[in-house]
């Protein structure tokens, strides 16, 4: 391509503008790296949650870019109408083919994030395969040396395996896509008369595996969220006061975050304690210390205000 985008959104436009503060800009909350200091401050949508060439794969041979090809066909385009349907409806009452559509631009949205990509970045574990390969003997060894030394030429190998993901996410053609767990659990959506809820940088909050026991909590707007649970206890959310849930949710968005968006600055002290705060604990017993502390409190709190 003569024109291919460089500036690769892991937030799509689409999804930050429902938080937008004036046209095209956000409030963007963040600690500044260099200096440790809390920066709140509004910014472009257009270079918000961005990074150049993220979905570029580069080889010795040459590169490209699947943001054009797969990203923004496959994920935003058929993404960008289905949030809206998610924020202007009940998802619970839609078709399969809806929630399907939902459900994958859930693990997308998260399997797309940096942190997943370098994560999916299996260059340094291709020996292993190498070995498998060469110990089936199906094929000659310098054969597999051939293909596997191609592959660990490459650092980008987390994007080729993002693109097997988001298609097989969407086809099921190599093995169980994560969002068949989606479809699975339990569905609950929380309405605000009011913009309550924040976005951040890792909006998808999952704890927990797709296909086995997990919560994932996500806000897809200002208004509203959506939380999905294989727990049956997922109601715990209805005995909590507006506020008090909002803020939980809230909470979620922030978990592994490092840096928040809204539409104003009034969320400032919030998000100054509690951005990445699971980044900050090392075990799953601490994290859910942590939302247990935060739970009590806010109930607490709204009982010596009652």
């Amino acid at each position: 391509m003569t024109n291919e985008p460089k500036n690769h959104h892991f937030i799509p436009q689409h999804y930050l503008k429902a938080w937008q503060s004036t046209k095209g800009k956000i409030i963007r909350y963040r600690i500044i790296p260099e200096t440790g200091a809390f920066e709140i401050k509004e910014v472009g949508i257009k270079k918000t949650a961005s990074i150049n060439d993220l979905y570029r794969i580069t080889f010795p041979d040459g590169s490209f870019e699947i943001e054009s090809s797969l990203i923004t066909p496959e994920v935003d385009e058929q993404g960008h109408k289905i949030i809206e349907e998610a924020r202007n409806s009940t998802i619970t009452l839609w078709s399969k083919a809806q929630k399907k559509k939902l459900a994958n631009y859930f693990t997308c949205l998260e399997a797309r994030h940096p942190e997943i990509i370098d994560e999916m970045n299996i260059g340094a574990d291709l020996d292993i395969l190498r070995a498998e390969m060469k110990s089936k003997g199906h094929f000659k060894d310098t054969s597999i040396d051939e293909v596997i030394n191609y592959f660990q030429s490459s650092d980008s190998i987390g994007v080729v395996n993002l693109a097997s993901f988001i298609q097989n996410e969407i086809d099921s053609k190599l093995t169980q896509p994560f969002s068949e767990g989606l479809l699975k659990a339990h569905v609950r959506e929380y309405k605000f008369d009011s913009a309550a809820l924040l976005c951040s940088d890792y909006p998808t909050s999952r704890w927990g595996d797709y296909l086995k026991t997990f919560m994932l909590a996500v806000a897809i707007s200002p208004t509203k969220s959506v939380i999905y649970s294989t727990n049956k206890d997922i109601d715990v959310f209805n005995q909590l006061p507006a506020s008090s849930r909002a803020k939980l949710i809230n909470l979620y968005s922030l978990a592994k975050a490092e840096v928040a968006y809204f539409k104003d600055q009034s969320m400032a002290n919030f998000v100054k304690e509690h951005l990445g705060w699971a980044k900050q604990l090392n075990s799953n017993e601490k994290k859910q210390e942590y939302i247990s502390n935060f739970v009590i409190a806010e109930l607490m709190s709204k009982t010596n205000l009652a």
